[in-house]
C-alpha cells in the first residue's frame, strides 16, 4: 500500500514538472520592508492566467511565459498590492526580487460576499469578517468547523452525543439559520445542514467570509440568519502540488492532497482530495457510549476548471463529491459492527448504535455571457442521499436541489453601482417519515432581486436592495435590505447594516434529536416559514501609528427578531417534542454586542482578541396577555476567543496559541431530576497550542496540543445511557468536549 502510494505521488510530481516546461522563466523572492521573506504570496501576470505563489520560504518561480513587455501583480493579506512591469525574451530565465509595503489587514482584504462584486473590506458597505487561509491553518486540527469558531460571535455546537452531528451557530442562532456557500453559490442546505462544514477540502480554500445578520435579499431563502462564503483558490494562486497528512494520539488521521498541472494556456485546473477517519474507541466518563464518533472513512473530492475567453470574459466549472460512513454506540455496539449498509446489527433493538451513511455530490459553475453588458450566469446542482438508523429508527432521505442565478451588474452616472437578476431554486426531497407520506415534496422558487450601492459623496456609501420570491405554498415573499457606511475619519468606519429573512423549514433534516432518542416528535400544524429582520451597528477603528505596527478594533451591537419561529417544545410533554411555529403576537430575539481587535507588534508577533455578550430568547403571552421570557438552549451568554502567534522566521519557526471560552448556556433537558442539576451548563475554556517548523522550501512538519488545560463537560452527554432502548433515553445533552487532551503530528508538502 505504501509503494502504491509513493508511485501515485511520484507520477504527479513528474506530471506537474512537465506542465511546468517553458519558453521563459521569472524567479526571485518577495520580501517586506523589513528584508524579511513572505510565504505564500499570490504573483500572476496581468491580463493572464499566468501566476504562483511563494514558497515557505517566500522564493517563486513563474514558468510559460510569453515574450514581451508585461506587469506582474503582486498580492498578499496585510500588505499593499503592487504592480510592476517588466520585460522578458523568448528562452530567457530573469531574476526579479519584490519588497511589499506593509498594511493594515481589515481594509485591504478582498471580499465579494456582501454585493456579489469584489471590493475591499474598506469599501464594502456591509460588515464581512474574514479567514484567509493563513489563519485556517493556525488550528491543531484539519477540521474546518474548529477554525470557523474563531470568529467572535460564531459558536461551534455538537447536536448528537451519539452520532456526532455538529452545526455553526452566528450570533446565538440555529446552524440551519446559516447558509453556507462554496464561491458564493449556496448549495449547503436542508439535509446537509447538519453537517456544517464538514466535507469541504481546507487544502485549497483561499479565504472564508462570514456575514452575521439576515442576507435573504441576495442568498435566499437559509440566509435568515447569516452566511459563510468559502472562497476557493484559483489555479494561478495555488501550489503547484500540495500535500498534508496529519493523525492524533485519538486515532484521528487525515490527509489532504491538491495539485493544479495546468496554467498559462487556456485553461486552468486545480485537483484536490481529503480523507478522515477515526476509528479508536474512547470513553472517558465510562458510559459505555464512544465519547467520539467513529468515521470509516470520509473522502471528499474536488475538482475546478477556470477557461479564459476573449474580452476578458470568464467561465469556470467545479465539481465536488462527499462520502462519509460515521457510527456511535456502545462497544459492544461498534464491536460487531462492520461499517456496511446489511450490517445486521443495525437497527438492533439490544446493542445500541447510531449509524449514517451519506453520498453527496456538488456542481457548480459561472460563465460570463458574450457582449458589452456584464452579465454572469452562475448555476449548480446537489445531490444528497442518507441511509442512517438511530437505535431502531430507520431514517432514509433523498434530496436534489437546482439553482439558478443570472446577475447583471452596471453603472448609472458616476455614483450608482447597480446589481440585478433572476433566480430560480428547485428542490426535490423524499424521506421515510410523515412528512413526504402523500409523496415526494417538491418546492420552485422563482426570485428577482435588484440593488444599488450609491456613493453619496467621498465619505458616505449607501446600499440598497430587495428580493421578491414566489413561493408555491407561502405566495409571495419580500425581502429588503438598507446598508451604510460613513467614513468618519481617515481610519474611522461606522457601518448601519439592516435587512429581513425568511427560511423554510423541514424538520428532520434539520434537527438529528427529532430522530435521536426516545421521544416522539408532533407537528401541531402546518409549519409558516420563518421570517426575521435584522439591524447592526459597527464602528472599525484602525491605529497605523508606524510602518509594520498597527491595531484594528470592531464593535458591533446587533439585533434580530424573528416572527413565525419554529421552537421544539420539550417542557409541555416530557415525552415528545413538539414543534410549532410562535403564536401570533410572540416572537423571539437575538441579541446582543461583539467587540474584536486584532494587531500586529512588529515582524514576527500577531495578536487576535475578541469578546461577544448575546441575549437568545422567546417571548409568548399566556390567556392573561402576561409576558413570558423562555431562554433559548445551547446559547451561551458570553463567548470569547484570542490567537497569539509568534513568527520565528530565522527559526524556520511558527508558534501559534488560540483560546476560545464559553459561558453557561441552558441545556435542551426536559426532566431536570432525571440529571439532577438546573439544567445550565458549567463555563469552560479551551488552549490549543501548534508549533511549525520549515525543513526546506518545500516540507513543513508541524505538532500540536488541543485543549491542553485537558477540559472535559462534568455533566454526561447521554441521559440515562444505562437504558438506551429506555423511555428516558436522551443524546442532546452535549455543550462543550467529551474528551480532553489531545496530540496530534503532521507534515505538510508544498510546491
Amino acid at each position: 500500500m505504501k509503494l502504491k502510494t509513493l508511485i501515485i505521488v511520484l507520477l504527479l510530481l513528474q506530471w506537474t514538472a512537465i506542465f511546468a516546461q517553458s519558453d521563459a522563466n521569472l524567479f526571485g523572492h518577495v520580501v517586506d520592508e523589513t528584508g524579511e521573506h513572505i510565504p505564500f504570496v499570490n504573483l500572476v501576470i496581468k491580463d493572464t492566467r499566468i501566476g504562483t505563489a511563494t514558497d515557505i520560504t517566500g522564493h517563486y518561480m513563474i514558468t510559460n511565459i510569453p515574450p514581451g513587455n508585461h506587469i506582474l501583480v503582486i498580492q498578499h493579506v496585510g500588505h499593499k498590492t503592487k504592480e510592476m512591469p517588466f520585460s522578458i525574451a523568448q528562452r530567457e530565465s530573469k531574476e526579479f526580487d519584490i519588497t511589499l509595503e506593509t498594511i493594515s489587514v481589515a481594509l485591504e482584504q478582498v471580499v465579494i460576499s456582501g454585493s456579489l462584486k469584489e471590493q475591499t473590506l474598506r469599501n464594502s458597505p456591509v460588515r464581512i469578517e474574514v479567514l484567509n487561509a493563513t489563519f485556517l491553518q493556525k488550528m491543531p486540527s484539519n477540521n474546518l468547523m474548529q477554525s470557523i469558531g474563531m470568529i467572535n460571535g460564531v459558536q461551534q455546537v455538537t447536536a448528537c452525543g451519539v452520532c456526532g452531528t455538529n452545526e455553526i451557530r452566528i450570533n446565538g442562532l440555529e446552524g440551519s439559520n446559516t447558509a453556507v456557500l462554496i464561491d458564493g453559490m449556496p448549495i449547503m442546505g436542508a439535509l446537509a445542514s447538519v453537517y456544517g462544514l464538514n466535507g469541504i477540502p481546507n487544502a485549497l480554500i483561499e479565504r472564508v467570509e462570514v456575514i452575521k445578520g439576515a442576507s435573504s435579499t441576495l442568498y435566499g431563502s437559509e440566509a435568515i440568519g447569516g452566511i459563510i462564503n468559502i472562497i476557493t483558490k484559483t489555479a494561478e494562486s495555488a501550489p503547484r502540488f500540495l500535500f498534508n497528512t496529519n493523525w492524533s494520539n485519538l486515532g484521528e488521521r487525515s490527509a489532504d492532497i491538491g495539485f493544479s498541472p495546468f496554467r498559462g494556456r487556456k485553461f486552468d485546473a486545480l485537483f484536490s482530495g481529503t480523507i478522515n477517519t477515526m476509528e479508536r474507541f474512547t470513553d472517558l466518563n465510562d458510559d459505555t457510549f464512544a465519547d467520539m464518533v467513529n468515521i470509516k472513512p470520509s473522502v471528499s473530492l474536488f475538482n475546478k476548471w477556470s477557461f479564459q475567453r476573449p474580452a476578458g470574459k470568464t467561465a469556470t466549472f467545479a465539481a465536488k463529491f462527499y462520502h462519509e460512513n460515521r457510527a456511535g454506540g456502545t462497544q459492544e455496539f461498534l464491536g460487531a459492527y462492520n461499517y456496511k449498509p446489511d450490517s445486521k446489527v443495525r437497527g438492533s433493538d439490544s446493542l445500541y448504535g447510531e449509524t449514517i451513511f451519506t453520498n453527496r455530490y456538488e456542481i457548480m459553475g459561472s460563465y460570463s455571457l458574450p457582449g458589452n453588458a456584464d452579465l454572469r450566469l452562475d448555476i449548480s446542482q446537489s445531490g444528497h442521499w442518507q441511509d442512517s438508523w438511530y437505535g431502531t429508527t430507520f431514517y432514509k432521505g433523498e434530496q436534489h436541489i437546482s439553482f439558478a442565478n443570472l446577475i447583471w451588474q452596471t453603472t448609472a452616472g458616476e455614483r450608482h453601482n447597480l446589481t440585478s437578476g433572476f433566480t430560480a431554486r428547485y428542490q426535490v426531497y423524499d424521506d421515510n417519515t410523515p412528512v413526504t407520506a402523500n409523496g415526494t415534496d417538491r418546492q420552485f422558487i422563482p426570485g428577482i432581486f435588484v440593488q444599488d450601492e450609491y456613493r453619496i459623496n467621498g465619505r458616505t456609501n449607501l446600499l440598497a436592495g430587495a428580493r421578491l420570491d414566489h413561493h408555491d405554498r407561502h405566495g409571495l415573499v419580500f425581502s429588503p435590505r438598507l446598508s451604510a457606511k460613513y467614513d468618519v475619519a481617515k481610519n474611522t468606519i461606522l457601518r448601519i447594516n439592516s435587512g429581513t429573512g425568511f427560511r423554510t423549514v423541514n424538520i428532520f433534516t434539520e434537527d438529528h434529536a427529532a430522530l435521536s432518542g426516545f421521544r416522539e416528535v408532533e407537528i401541531t400544524e402546518d409549519l409558516k416559514p420563518e421570517q426575521s429582520w435584522n439591524i447592526s451597528l459597527s464602528l472599525n477603528q484602525t491605529i497605523n501609528r508606524q510602518v509594520g505596527r498597527w491595531i484594528v478594533m470592531d464593535a458591533d451591537l446587533f439585533y434580530t427578531r424573528f416572527s413565525n419561529k419554529i421552537l421544539a417544545d420539550y417542557d409541555t410533554d416530557p415525552q415528545k417534542i413538539i414543534y410549532r411555529n410562535l403564536p401570533d403576537g410572540d416572537y423571539a430575539v437575538s441579541r446582543g454586542v461583539a467587540i474584536s481587535a486584532n494587531g500586529r507588534i512588529n515582524g514576527f508577533f500577531t495578536w487576535s482578541a475578541g469578546f461577544t455578550w448575546q441575549d437568545v430568547f422567546a417571548v409568548s403571552q399566556n390567556e392573561a396577555e402576561e409576558s413570558t421570557k423562555e431562554m433559548q438552549p445551547l446559547s451561551p451568554a458570553f463567548t470569547g476567543n484570542w490567537l497569539l502567534s509568534w513568527d520565528a522566521r530565522k527559526l524556520k519557526t511558527t508558534v501559534d496559541l488560540t483560546g476560545t471560552f464559553t459561558g453557561e448556556m441552558m441545556l435542551p433537558t426536559v426532566d431536570p431530576e432525571v440529571v439532577n442539576d438546573d439544567q445550565l451548563s458549567k463555563p469552560y475554556s479551551l488552549i490549543n497550542l501548534l508549533v511549525n517548523y520549515n525543513l526546506n522550501q518545500s516540507v513543513r512538519v508541524y505538532a500540536g496540543v488541543n485543549n491542553i488545560l485537558d477540559w472535559r463537560q462534568s455533566r454526561n452527554p447521554i441521559i440515562n445511557w444505562q437504558s438506551p432502548f429506555s423511555d428516558d433515553f436522551d443524546a442532546a445533552n452535549v455543550y462543550g468536549p467529551l474528551y480532553g487532551r489531545s496530540l496530534m503530528m503532521g507534515i505538510r508538502l508544498l510546491m
